[in-house]
């Protein structure tokens, strides 16, 4: 991945926003290196970086003597380089996907046992949903908000990105883990039925603990993300 500010970085994003918006379709045929090179202004080495790099993130393919061709990525890529909590609509985004959600599930509940201490609560508002790309289910994720904090949230179109709900309706300016756990769980008959897998399948399971800019707990839970659909780079 690319070092963030750095130029061929730069072409990268412009050249995945093209495919991203279908200026360059999936399966078109890219540019030569000179007419890139000479539309973002950059020198043939630094294109070849930044190809180099789109072609690693699965969004292009080079074959040898035929040319450079858009391609439809397959996972969903989520690069960890901070405590900077991310959104899955915006870790979809990145990876050139545009990722729809649906609500399961929302109502008050009494704070499980085992989040009593983090959430500093006896009531939370539960929120079950599932993310799905391109009409395919990829994660369900079930989060725990501290009440009375987050009163009205259950009112919101939490089919939009919930950060931005957030940031918004809480005037939160800053979104941060505070822990994350990634391991290993296999899926239950409920979450076999939302994600459409077979009891057994291997999935991604993301312990989250979410705070704001002062420390204070946002959310707390659990995501179950499809394997082969979704990766961490570290």
């Amino acid at each position: 991945m690319a070092a963030t500010g750095s130029l061929y970085s730069q072409v990268m994003e412009k050249i995945k926003q093209k495919i991203i918006t279908g200026e360059y379709p999936t399966n078109s045929k890219l540019p030569n290196e000179f007419e890139l090179s000479k539309q973002f202004n950059v020198s043939r080495v630094t294109l070849r970086k930044a190809i180099a790099g789109l072609a690693e993130d699965g969004l292009i393919e080079k074959i040898h003597g035929v040319g450079t061709f858009v391609r439809k990525p397959r996972k969903v890529k989520r690069i960890i380089s901070s405590a900077s909590a991310e959104s899955f609509s915006q870790t979809a985004a990145k990876a050139g996907f545009k990722a729809n959600a649906k609500v399961i599930k929302i109502k008050k509940v009494e704070t499980p046992e085992n989040l009593k201490t983090t959430l500093k609560t006896k009531v939370a508002l539960y929120v079950e949903r599932v993310y799905a790309v391109e009409d395919e289910p990829v994660m369900l994720e079930r989060n725990y908000f501290p009440l009375p904090r987050f009163t009205g949230l259950e009112k919101t179109d939490l089919s939009k990105s919930l950060y931005q709900i957030l940031r918004r309706q809480y005037h939160i300016k800053e979104l941060k883990s505070r822990d994350m756990v990634i391991s290993v769980a296999l899926a239950s008959l409920s979450e076999a039925r939302v994600l459409k897998k077979s009891v057994g399948f291997p999935l991604l399971l993301l312990q989250v603990c979410v705070e704001d800019e002062n420390n204070n707990i946002v959310h707390a839970g659990k995501h179950y993300i499809i394997s082969d659909r979704y990766e961490f780079h570290v």
